[in-house]
């Protein structure tokens, strides 16, 4: 079982990696969302999941793109990867 330390000592990209993967393989697109959301940037500019149109290929491209354009973003969000992965592996 992985703990709090274990994943405390992976880089904030790894973590990224990891807990979009593990969204994506549960097919969790409403963590993925509420993720998209955490996102300065994006906060205002996605709306609501239901009126977005977004599906899961959409979505985590959208948190790529946002991870990409700003490499402290992984940083920025690297609580909610821990608890993420914390709460699903």
């Amino acid at each position: 079982m992985i703990t709090r330390e274990d994943l405390e000592t992976m880089t904030s990209r790894d973590l990224h990696d990891r807990a979009i993967g593990t969204a994506k393989a549960e097919d969790d697109l409403d963590w993925l969302w509420h993720l998209l959301r955490s996102i300065p940037r994006a906060e205002d500019e996605v709306g609501d999941l239901e009126d977005s149109g977004m599906d899961m290929l959409r979505t985590v491209s959208a948190i790529n793109g946002y991870a990409r354009a700003d490499r402290d973003l992984p940083d920025t969000l690297r609580l909610e990867y821990v608890d993420y992965l914390l709460e699903h592996l």
